[in-house]
């Protein structure tokens, strides 16, 4: 590792010293914990096997529930403790799901996700019912917090209803949810080790339930992970720590506070040429020599991000509901980013050297105030909802051509701005029990966004430039769910959709949003021997706009109108024994209506299989994720082959094996078993020779990890 202590380091450790004097509570020895799971997806329910072990809804990688209105797989906290590495993001537990594929994103440790298609941006992130985001409306997998925080996370691959907030409901939901405190007193401790020199170290510490503070509960979670990375000279640092306190305030009423913190240090790979790979092998990522471009030490970043809310829960009787969050959330290069201007080799010198190495320095930072709140009635034919998503983000961003052998001297400036984006959403919705068993949801929301430009110098004109652009417009959406029996229902849903111009388009007049209108109808079955969900859907999107990265600006063509259109199916099979079998598959297209060509990114097709053994402290899977083939860029152009993924995991938990342990787990697991290189991902072009980049998919890797609580 070449990555060195920061001021960001010590400015976390100082966070971790503060929230460990507010949390820390002395652990009860031999204590037995366990999380409270929840699954409080408001109309979402899964029958009544979900809690046995020993039956297909409880072991199924995902599953959906029989009262949704679109298609859903909910991922559970317990298939991430069992099956995902504690050093990986988001991404590695949502592709396990149907239409979900995950490639590489810029840096090459992060997931490029894609649903139907839709890539970051195009669909919508939440935490806790919070949409994140930043002021180019991506979502990065591995900015805000890690897998051992996350109670479970829901793939909603529909629109969602009225109630449904974000910027790109359209294109899913991606809904991911805090842990529970654990209901007793405990101390965890965790270490892992993997191939490329991967660590990991942590404690978590649970207070348990209060009596003398109200039943309140509360869990502080540090760690702290290293690598040097599969990519040859990419390594990262990670700290986090994530405090989440529940305090009952009264019989009804709760109050939730959540504070996370990350620091990371990551060295920035912006892939490779076929050329390079071809020469130096999959695993080529940066240099060690600085007369390079790809030089290590001119392609890096350190980023800090935090995430707090305030929420409050009540019911006031009467039929009254409130859910409210206050919260901020920020995003910023303590290290700007490192780039050199064409890693692909085919260029050299400035005006300040011949022989002098090109690159970027790109600072950036992001903060957001918001509030998402919601009043609810309950009246005798159903209920009434109301509320809204208000935010105000602030952020900044620059990118200065310099001499990365002169140590960053400027040479010139491409961008140079203070963006704003306010967002309001208000709505209304209304659930109908029109029928015992027929539900029917209606309502619309304003979508009302308004971003403000003040630039020193825009990459538009080349000069200063101050504009806003304000879009508004409503949205309407309808649902229903009807159950044909107690563990068998059908859904259908139409909504329309709405997303603002990228941040980087002109202030022209013309540029007009995007817009869609959705249609699905689906199907769920639930028993204890079997699970079995499908469903069909069609998705008319009028105005997409699509961009190309070129030496990391990006040009932006609209190609009109597309069609998204297919077919979705999951399943698990409970064979007894603790035995069962999972399959999820889709068919998927998204084509251009003016050229009939596919748009970039969008697989034709993706499966997933496995095996899952369950029994007495033994947990074991063994899961194959397989994506269709797809190009990488418009036009059909840079084609991407199929690739597939094979991993296994086994783990083994048990119980008090000591008088002062709770509870003793180990796990095993290796990742790409068939050790895979495939080139799964298009970065963009190099920025003057215009190369094309790629990602190589990471090879085989083993991890191993034992935490121990007391």
């Amino acid at each position: 590792m070449r990555l060195s202590n920061t001021a960001g380091g010590q400015g976390i450790r100082r966070h971790y010293a503060a929230l460990l004097l507010a949390a820390s509570v002395p652990p009860v020895v031999g204590a037995t914990a366990t999380h409270a799971q929840t699954t409080d997806l408001g109309t979402v329910q899964t029958s009544d096997s979900a809690g046995d072990v020993n039956s297909a809804v409880y072991q199924a990688p995902t599953s959906t529930p029989l009262t949704v209105t679109q298609p859903t797989s909910v991922i559970s906290r317990h298939y991430i403790e069992n099956n995902i590495p504690a050093t990986a993001n988001y991404d590695s537990v949502i592709s396990v799901a149907p239409s979900v594929m995950v490639g590489r994103a810029a840096g090459g440790d992060e997931g490029a996700i894609s649903i139907r298609g839709f890539q970051d941006g195009q669909f919508n992130v939440t935490l806790d019912g919070i949409p994140l985001r930043l002021f180019n409306l991506s979502t990065p997998s591995g900015a805000f917090i890690m897998t051992n925080d996350l109670g479970q996370v829901v793939v909603d691959r529909g629109p969602g209803t009225a109630s449904t907030v974000g910027d790109a409901t359209f294109g899913g939901t991606v809904a991911l949810q805090t842990k529970s405190p654990m209901s007793t007193q405990a101390a965890t401790a965790t270490t892992s080790y993997g191939s490329f020199n991967t660590q990991l170290y942590g404690i978590q510490l649970d207070s348990g339930q209060l009596k003398s503070a109200n039943g309140a509960s509360v869990f502080l979670d540090t760690q702290f992970t290293k690598s040097d990375g599969y990519y040859a000279n990419v390594g990262k640092e990670r700290e986090s720590a994530a405090l989440k306190l529940v305090q009952p305030l009264s019989d009804n009423t709760t109050l939730t506070f959540v504070s996370i913190y990350n620091n990371q240090m990551r060295d920035y790979s912006q892939g490779a040429s076929l050329a390079q790979i071809a020469a130096y092998g999959p695993k080529f990522g940066l240099s060690s020599d600085p007369s390079k471009q790809n030089y290590v030490g001119y392609n890096r970043w350190n980023l800090q991000t935090d995430i707090n809310y305030l929420g409050l829960k009540s019911d006031y009787g009467d039929g009254w509901h409130l859910d409210q969050k206050l919260y901020t959330y920020g995003y910023y290069y303590t290290q700007p980013i490192l780039r050199g201007l064409d890693v692909s080799g085919n260029s050299i010198g400035t005006k300040f050297g011949a022989f002098d190495v090109p690159g970027t320095v790109n600072p950036a930072s992001v903060r957001s105030y918001g509030d998402v709140i919601s009043l609810q009635k309950d009246l005798p034919f159903g209920d009434i909802k109301v509320g809204a998503w208000v935010e105000h983000q602030p952020s900044y961003r620059a990118k200065f051509k310099v001499d990365m052998t002169l140590d960053q001297k400027y040479i010139s400036t491409s961008y140079d701005q203070n963006l704003t984006l306010d967002t309001v959403q208000p709505y209304v919705e209304a659930d109908w029990k029109a029928l015992p068993d027929l539900s029917i949801t209606a309502g619309a929301k304003y979508a009302y966004v308004r971003r403000s430009y003040n630039s020193l110098v825009d990459p538009n004109t080349g000069g200063p430039l101050d504009y806003s652009q304000t879009w508004g417009k409503i949205l309407p959406s309808l649902a229903a769910n009807y159950k044909l029996s107690s563990n068998w229902s059908v859904y259908a849903q139409a909504a329309e959709g709405f997303l603002t111009p990228p941040n980087g388009l002109p202030g022209a007049a013309n540029v007009q949003p995007e817009t869609t209108w959705n249609y699905q109808v689906g199907t769920s079955y639930q028993s204890k021997a079997f699970t079995l969900a499908g469903d069909v859907y069609y998705i008319d999107f009028q105005n997409m706009i699509a961009s190309q990265d070129i030496g990391g600006i990006s040009t932006y063509v609209n190609q009109g109108g597309v069609i998204y259109k297919g077919v979705e199916l999951e399943g698990t099979l409970h064979l007894g024994n603790g035995f069962s079998v999972f399959g999820n598959g889709s068919l998927n297209s998204a084509k251009s209506t003016q050229t009939g060509l596919w748009i970039q990114e969008a697989p034709n097709a993706t499966l997933a299989a496995g095996l899952i053994y369950e029994q007495g402290d033994w947990r074991a899977s063994l899961i194959d994720k397989w994506v269709g083939k797809r190009f990488g860029d418009i036009g059909e152009t840079q084609p991407l082959s199929p690739f597939n993924q094979l991993n296994m995991a086994i783990t083994y938990k048990v119980k008090n094996p000591l008088p002062n342990l709770a509870a003793v787990t180990a796990k095993f697991g290796i990742d790409n078993i068939l050790d895979s290189h495939a080139v799964v991902d298009f970065f963009g072009y190099s920025g003057v020779s215009t190369t094309p980049l790629f990602y190589t998919q990471i090879g085989r890797n083993i991890y191993s990890s034992l935490s121990v609580q007391f």
